[in-house]
């Protein structure tokens, strides 16, 4: 818990990484080897992938823990990245021994499509996860291909939730924003949980306010308007040059608020890899501290209660 102007909130991570073995690979089947002190290279390109404290490139969950306490969250929701690799059995055993405290995503490559269907269910019904985390550039499929609507009625039946992450980058499969679109409107009872606002190229500095293409990743809450959510983990990274309190996000967070409200929206912290840019509880606090614009009903939804929700179905 933390305490704002005399008020206790409850506050959830509503997208954090943990993993005990790193085995990486991006854009489909590119590897991401490591090269010492959290460095990575990747397609002959070398660069921090995580903190250089990471040595032994393994985040085990004790540390995320210790970093939550020392921030006052409460509990977190942990997904899976091809970048990091399959991590299935140990987010299971995260979450079947303290149900209460974290919640687990699954990770799916859709482009095996004839194990598609029984993955989905291995996923929910063996492992523990609520849902299946889907990174497109790093997985890349046509959404809205026919071919693909199998999937998202499987997660349906499933009642999971679609955590999607759109894409941080220009290529063909990032931020297929008319692909999720289509998705949405054909399926706009799907459980859906769109990764840093969708991403919604917003780490490109010449989208400034009232950042369209944001606008029209928020748009998709006209369709679905009651199972669709989003998280706003990783925003410091969004402007590398920025500097906490971040006042970039600050504004970004500030529009959203004004277009759709609060009602939809979930803090993250996306770590380990936020912490390239801040710590843990800078994540938190350049909202807690500096974002003004946010009342205590806000702060109360942002923080715990739509993740408390949506999230652990409370």
């Amino acid at each position: 818990m933390i305490t704002l102007n005399n008020r206790k909130y409850e506050v959830i991570d509503a997208h954090a990484h943990v993993w005990k073995e790193f085995k990486g690979e991006r854009f489909g089947d590119t590897p991401v080897e490591k090269i010492g002190n959290g460095r990575v290279r990747q397609n002959g390109e070398e660069f921090q992938f995580i903190p250089p404290e990471y040595q032994d490139y393994n985040v085990h969950l004790e540390v995320l823990q210790g970093y939550m306490d020392i921030a006052g969250v409460d509990r977190a929701v942990i997904l899976q990245n091809p970048c990091y690799g399959d991590q299935r059995d140990y987010v299971s055993n995260i979450v079947r021994k303290s149900p209460a405290k974290f919640r687990g995503f699954g990770m799916l490559d859709p482009r095996k499509i004839d194990s598609v269907s029984e993955e989905i269910d291995t996923l929910i019904q063996n492992y523990h996860c609520i849902g299946i985390k889907m990174e497109i550039p790093d997985v890349p499929f046509v959404m809205d291909a026919p071919e693909y609507d199998f999937l998202w009625r499987k997660l349906l039946e499933n009642d999971a939730i679609a955590a999607i992450d759109l894409g941080w980058g220009n290529g063909p499969y990032d931020f297929n924003i008319d692909r999720m679109r289509n998705v949405v409107k054909r399926y706009p009872d799907l459980k859906l949980m769109l990764c840093h606002l969708g991403v919604s190229r917003l780490w490109d500095l010449e989208q400034e306010y009232p950042y369209p293409q944001l606008q029209r990743t928020l748009s998709l809450l006209e369709i679905n308007t009651e199972n669709l959510y989003f998280d706003i983990a990783g925003m410091p990274v969004f402007d590398h040059s920025d500097e906490y309190p971040f006042d970039r996000p600050q504004k970004i967070l500030k529009t959203v608020k004004e277009t759709v409200g609060m009602d939809r929206i979930m803090w993250g912290s996306d770590f380990p890899t936020v912490m390239l840019q801040c710590t843990y509880s800078q994540s938190l606090e350049y909202i807690t501290r500096h974002c003004d614009f946010l009342t205590e009903d806000d702060f109360e939804k942002l923080l715990g209660k739509n993740a408390r929700r949506f999230l652990f179905r409370e």
